[in-house]
């Protein structure tokens, strides 16, 4: 059960809840779009280039899970403080995809939600975005 409500509980024939969005920030020369594949398999998914296309959206309706992918000018650190500040109720639903571990020891001492490799199986990427979505 997802924590806040959800207006439309009608489920389509994938799965997904509708109102109940994942947002995906990625650079432009990262493409993310087996990633988005993935994640449609039981959310809504949009798509943002930049972090400030992300605070707009952050700025609207409770997102599920943020997925911010690291790699070209997305950065973890710089991202996950310009959300803190922002919007810091979305804070905790970051869920960041470090495609080379660049920034491995920053994730692992902030305690934010990722995966160490966009090569990860897509059963475990919906696992987690399922998981930060739950609060888990």
């Amino acid at each position: 059960m997802l924590p806040f409500t959800v207006t439309e509980e009608a489920t389509t024939g994938r799965g997904r809840i509708r109102g109940v969005y994942v947002l995906v920030v990625h650079d432009p020369t990262v493409d993310v779009q087996a990633l988005c594949d993935t994640i449609a398999a039981g959310f809504v998914v949009r798509s943002v280039t930049t972090a400030f296309e992300a605070l707009e959206r952050l700025s609207g309706a409770p997102l599920a899970c943020v997925v911010c992918v690291i790699g070209g000018a997305i950065h973890a650190e710089d991202f996950h403080k310009l959300v803190t500040r922002a919007a810091p109720e979305q804070a905790h639903r970051i869920l960041f995809v470090d495609n080379d571990e660049s920034e491995a020891a920053f994730l692992k001492s902030s305690g934010a939600h990722w995966l160490p490799n966009k090569a990860a199986e897509p059963q475990e990427v919906l696992a987690q975005v399922r998981a930060v979505a739950a609060g888990g």
